[in-house]
């Protein structure tokens, strides 16, 4: 399947004790809050870039 065996193994536990949700859910990353700007902020600047495509990154 393209997988390593231990690999393999590791999400078949996941499934057999949470389900396909305790797949979706792995993650090894821990959120990095500081660098988030505030919701209205990113809001406006999703609204720009959808309101102005052609701008790019100017």
């Amino acid at each position: 399947m393209g997988m390593s065996r231990d690999t393999f193994y590791r999400y078949q536990q996941a499934v057999e004790q949470g389900g396909v949700e305790a797949l979706l859910n792995q993650t090894r990353r821990v959120q990095n809050i500081k660098n988030r700007v505030d919701e209205h902020i990113e809001q406006a600047v999703v609204k720009f870039a959808l309101d102005f495509p052609a701008y790019g990154q100017v």
